[in-house]
């Protein structure tokens, strides 16, 4: 994936829709990120009580409403949670780029999903098996992009990609390489609805998941020493991409613009990073090479920042590694404070905030950081949005179980 400094070859953000634990819209999540509201508290969508985690990062109860308004009794009772978050995200993102939906039908604008493993459909919510027959198609994962294209009538590439907890990164990066190679738009969804009781007692038995119950909202502590694993969360976020020359001519709004990206694999454990940060860092070094700017424009870097040990640890790590001593002096957040961790969501949601932080000069802050780790002693934002006053260049980071690492370098458009 590569990068050139002729805006005419960047790919700009567009369209932004995101539903999480935070809101129901883009506006209502990012408002609640400046705010530094946590969206954890006790599960309430099963009986929790037997699990060893009873918290977790649930979608507003005012979505599931919201939904089952939006969508006729046949096509609710057809499909599921994951596809209907897909189809209601992209609506967002496609009316917030003010996008003509008649005149993108049927042309070949792509759209590529990132989702972990939302195949569980509305067990998710209803406890019922009658709907089997009806929703088998839509547990498919590549049925998430199927949903979408049908829904818009759209007739490019569609398809799904599963990186564990970088598939939303993944995702929005296909649909960088899609949109410099073929001039059309694409939309990119990152999307995971894993938050039932078979989720929690296997990230139990792994011992990633914070057990403190009694206190949810302080649960996601990224880079904090007191931090005890990390928390689960559910949500959505698509993006519209589309070339900038083509974004100019229609006098879009752009949030931001995607200049590079770079994926690589560790090749070292299925579950755990490789300490030292070496192919995190060496992810970061790539995307910044493909974007081709120089490492100093970066003033800001969206953490994976899960809030486990060994995550926390090999990030930081990596950012030293890539920036020397001036890493001490960017300031690096973790949105998984707020949101808990979504999965496959969480790369997607990262990049939209992260072209809301360029596009608005403000960071999202990393909440709950009280207690500082010698072993991470950077700038993480505790606890209070900043604003900034020169963001040009930021990077996301996701790094997925399997090794599945990706970066993402965003500039700020000139305005």
């Amino acid at each position: 994936m590569g990068g050139n400094k002729n805006k005419d070859h960047f790919v700009a953000v567009t369209g932004i829709g995101m539903i999480c634990p935070l809101g129901v819209t883009t506006a209502e999540c990012w408002e609640n990120m400046l705010k530094g509201k946590s969206g954890v508290g006790r599960i309430t969508r099963f009986d929790a009580s037997e699990c060893l985690t009873q918290i977790a990062a649930q979608l507003p109860d005012k979505y599931f409403e919201i939904e089952k308004n939006a969508f006729s009794p046949r096509v609710f009772k057809r499909s599921i949670l994951p596809s209907r978050l897909a189809i209601l995200s992209a609506r967002q993102a496609v009316e917030d780029g003010k996008i003509d939906t008649e005149e993108i039908k049927g042309s070949r604008v792509g759209v590529i999903t990132g989702c972990g493993g939302s195949t569980f459909g509305d067990r998710i919510v209803f406890e019922s098996t009658r709907k089997k027959k009806f929703t088998f198609s839509h547990e498919m994962l590549n049925a998430l992009s199927a949903c979408v294209s049908i829904e818009f009538g759209l007739k490019g590439p569609s398809f799904n990609i599963a990186t564990a907890c970088a598939s939303g990164a993944f995702a929005v990066g296909s649909a960088y390489d899609y949109v410099r190679h073929s001039g059309n738009m694409c939309i990119a969804i990152g999307i995971d609805t894993m938050l039932i009781k078979e989720t929690i007692d296997g990230f139990n038995h792994l011992m990633a998941l914070s057990e403190q119950n009694e206190c949810p909202e302080k649960a996601s502590r990224p880079f904090d020493k007191k931090r005890t694993g990390f928390v689960v969360s559910e949500g959505a976020c698509a993006v519209v991409l589309e070339p900038y020359e083509h974004a100019v001519r229609r006098n879009a709004r752009i949030y931001a613009l995607m200049s590079g990206a770079a994926g690589t694999s560790e090749a070292f454990n299925i579950m755990a990073p490789e300490p030292e940060g070496r192919e995190m860092a060496r992810t970061m070094e790539l995307a910044i090479q493909n974007a081709g700017i120089p490492k100093s424009k970066i003033g800001y870097v969206n953490a994976h920042g899960t809030s486990t040990y060994h995550n926390d640890l090999a990030e930081t790590k990596a950012i030293k590694r890539v920036f020397g001593k001036n890493a001490y002096n960017i300031p690096v957040s973790s949105q998984k404070s707020m949101t808990g961790h979504s999965i496959g969501a969480a790369g997607a949601i990262e990049f939209g905030v992260t072209a809301l932080s360029l596009y608005n000069q403000i960071i999202t802050p990393t909440i709950n950081y009280e207690v500082p780790d010698p072993e991470c002693d950077l700038d993480y934002v505790p606890n209070k949005a900043r604003k900034v006053d020169s963001l040009e260049a930021a990077i996301s980071n996701s790094f997925g179980f399997g090794g599945h690492n990706f970066t993402i370098v965003m500039e700020r458009h000139d305005v």
